[in-house]
């Protein structure tokens, strides 16, 4: 306002005593209460300062006026404010633990200032800023009462980590708990008690609005925390969820067609989901058998198309044509379907290479290989068979006398009473007069000979009543006794029993001979019974085997039984582990040989048809003999996806004289030429050509769902929609 100094009347020269309010201008408005609440302002806008006029006390007492600051000056005075705040945030919260300590000391009569004080103090003396005005002493609240919050829950953090488990512990660890919510609410509070008190509330209404503030800053920050963790979550929960329904879905198909998803690789089964989430946007089931074919090419390692999975005669006609028309072009880009059929080639030769084709032996060499190793076990045994056959002979009782009358009045009785004595060898006959009439020292060691000449006649004899004969010999001789001399002691009794010096007492010791020969006979027959049940063995044995043919003889060819080829197998392993891969690399290069011939990877096609034969003549328990059943599962499936990817089954018009894809391919490289003279018309006509080609064939999600699905889907494309797929049709109809 302005005052007109002359209408200013003096009492005295030193002092104004009154003013003539008549004589006062005012620019703006009334003075603050007087009659006049409301007025007018310069903008027109009707200003209300009732308020004003109600306020009982002026709040604190402003600052001067600020002088104008610039920028840099401005920037440093708000840093300097940030700091006064910490520091004095950080002295309040302090005092949480400093102040019962404080009390006790000013009790004892030592004056000591709150640390909150203090820390007012620091800054002044430091020199850091103070606030100026409302807003700031507002901010000021706010950011003591956020500093005081974080030091607090850091260090209860701190403290509690330092503590034993107790309630103590939890007590300080739920200090600690959710620090930024703990913020948010001390800001909030800040916020509330500072507006409180710059509109002249007094200690009550600032611990009020304080508290409330807390209240709603917590509770709206965490209802943005969990709104925020809620859409995190769902969309966390929704892929899994989309996951785990897919998954559902293909167990259950799969089931359908007898495979169980649970022996499916890991690896497969990520692709296999990623393929079914998007099939399954349509809404319909799956197909259990176009999702095995699709595993299958995944197990290979091969590309699928549409046709290769639903095995739809028209798809496959569409598909084949068009890779013939596209490969007649010379548009590199109309090759693609080409490509993929001789990658898929590729993939099918790479896949036997990995289970050892690649790295096979040849014939001669693997033979050599796995003979030697079932040689090296046969040798072993043997030495351990004679090694028992040396103690045997090596000790001491090998030279007693075994009662010879027992022994062939025995034989005699089980020959006659199963009128087989006709039946028996002369020679034999001749030995058991011999041993009657006590011609020959019949000791441990002579009856051994005797047993090891029967077993040979035995082998060699097809007259079933002379292997009984001999057997009923062996029989007494198995069962005749030790010939008993006393028990009068080593040195007494003593006397010749064909020419060696035996010793009374010593029956103990012919039986732990007879003993000795029993188990080193037990070891030689065990040992020849193997020999004998193992054709490929015995042929090692008996040195009848060639290396040249070992493989295909005794174990891939149609004669070889498969119990034999198992036995085979667990006689390598049981000698050399190792063996087994010579044995899996060798049969993986016959399917290969079978697919292909002699034909190199680089220039072989690979044949469906061949492959599957060998793998029939091989036939499921030779397989399981030398491979797991992943691998096992690996090859069958190379075999499925040749065929998937050469089938053309029946109601499928593939053109495979190849004539008409010729002209058709010389069609599209006229089509090139001729509409590569209008830029834009040219580039859409090859561009739909190159696509309806290729992303329509190599688009599987379609594939995947139930066949009514599938026609409903292919009912809403538009067939023939260019001039690839145009010809296509023409020349079916041809």
């Amino acid at each position: 306002m302005q005052i007109d100094a002359n209408a200013v009347k003096w009492d005295s020269p030193d002092s104004p005593t009154s003013i003539d309010t008549n004589a006062v201008q005012w620019d703006e408005a009334p003075r603050p209460g007087s009659t006049s609440e409301n007025f007018i302002s310069s903008t027109g806008e009707k200003q209300d300062f009732s308020s004003l006029g109600q306020q009982t006390a002026a709040p604190a007492q402003e600052a001067a006026p600020q002088q104008k600051r610039g920028l840099v000056q401005e920037l440093g005075r708000q840093v300097g404010l940030t700091a006064r705040y910490g520091l004095e945030g950080a002295g309040q919260a302090a005092e949480v633990f400093t102040e019962p300590v404080a009390a006790l000391m000013r009790g004892a009569g030592i004056p000591t200032a709150p640390t909150g004080q203090a820390a007012s103090g620091l800054a002044d003396a430091i020199g850091l800023p103070q606030p100026e005005n409302q807003t700031e002493r507002v901010v000021g609240d706010m950011s003591r009462f956020l500093a005081g919050a974080g030091g607090m829950a850091g260090a209860a953090r701190g403290a509690a980590g330092a503590m034993q488990a107790g309630p103590l512990q939890r007590a300080v660890q739920s200090m600690a708990a959710a620090p930024g919510l703990q913020m948010a609410g001390a800001a909030g509070a800040g916020l509330g008690a500072g507006m409180a008190r710059e509109n002249g509330g007094g200690a009550g209404a600032q611990l009020a609005a304080g508290l409330a503030g807390g209240v709603a800053a917590g509770v709206g920050v965490n209802g943005l925390v969990q709104g925020a963790r809620a859409g995190l979550n769902s969309a966390n929960v929704l892929m899994p969820a989309r996951a785990n329904r897919a998954e559902q879905q293909i167990v259950q198909a799969m089931q359908r067609v007898g495979v169980d998803w649970e022996d499916v690789p890991n690896h497969i089964r990520q692709g296999l989901q990623a393929d079914v989430q998007d099939a399954l946007r349509t809404g319909k089931g799956l197909d259990g058998d176009a999702l095995a074919r699709l595993m299958e090419f995944r197990t290979v390692g091969a590309t699928p198309t549409r046709g290769t999975l639903t095995l739809d005669p028209g798809q496959i006609t569409r598909e084949q044509n068009l890779a013939r028309t596209g490969v007649n072009s010379t548009d590199p880009a109309l090759h693609g379907l080409s490509q993929v059929q001789h990658s898929n080639n590729q993939a099918l030769i790479d896949s036997l290479n990995r289970m050892g084709a690649g790295t096979a032996d040849d014939a001669v060499t693997a033979g050599e290989k796995l003979m030697g190793t079932l040689q090296r076990g046969v040798d072993a045994e043997r030495g351990g068979v004679n090694a028992l056959y040396a103690q045997a002979r090596d000790s001491q009782g090998r030279s007693f006398p075994l009662d010879g009358h027992s022994f062939t009045t025995t034989a005699s009785r089980l020959l006659d009473d199963n009128l087989l004595g006709g039946a028996l060898p002369q020679g034999v006959q001749t030995h058991l007069n011999r041993i009657a009439q006590g011609e020959v020292p019949f000791t441990v060691d002579y009856a051994e000979q005797l047993k090891t000449a029967i077993g040979k006649l035995q082998r060699s004899t097809h007259d079933g009543q002379t292997r009984m004969a001999l057997g009923l010999v062996r029989q007494a001789l198995d069962e005749t006794p030790v010939m008993g001399l006393g028990s009068a002691g080593p040195a007494a009794g003593a006397r010749a029993v064909g020419g060696n010096q035996v010793y009374a007492g010593g029956a103990e010791i012919g039986e732990q001979a007879v003993a000795a020969f029993s188990r080193a006979r037990l070891a030689n027959a065990t040992m020849m019974k193997r020999i004998e049940r193992i054709p490929g063995l015995k042929a090692v044995y008996e040195g009848s085997a060639t290396p040249d043919d070992f493989i295909q003889r005794h174990i891939v060819s149609r004669t070889a039984k498969a119990a034999d080829v198992g036995a085979l197998a667990t006689e390598l392993k049981r000698t050399d582990p190792a063996a087994m891969d010579v044995v899996r690399s060798s049969i993986a290069q016959h399917l290969k040989t079978a697919a292909m011939g002699a034909a190199s990877d680089e220039m072989g096609k690979f044949s469906a048809s061949g492959y599957n034969r060998a793998m029939l003549a091989l036939g499921p328990r030779k397989m399981q003999a030398f491979f797991t059943k992943e691998e096992i599962t690996q090859l069958k499936a190379v075999g499925k996806v040749a065929q998937y990817t050469t089938a053309q089954p029946a109601g499928s018009a593939v053109n495979n004289s190849n004539t008409g894809a010729m002209l058709a391919g010389h069609g599209l490289d006229f089509l090139d030429r001729l509409t590569s003279k209008v830029p834009m018309v040219g580039d859409i006509v090859q561009g739909a050509v190159r696509g309806r080609q290729q992303a329509q064939a190599l688009d599987v999600g379609p594939a995947l769902v139930r066949q009514q699905a599938r026609q409903e889907a292919q009912r809403g494309q538009t067939p023939c929609m260019t001039f690839g797929a145009l010809m296509a049709a023409m020349e079916d109809e041809q």
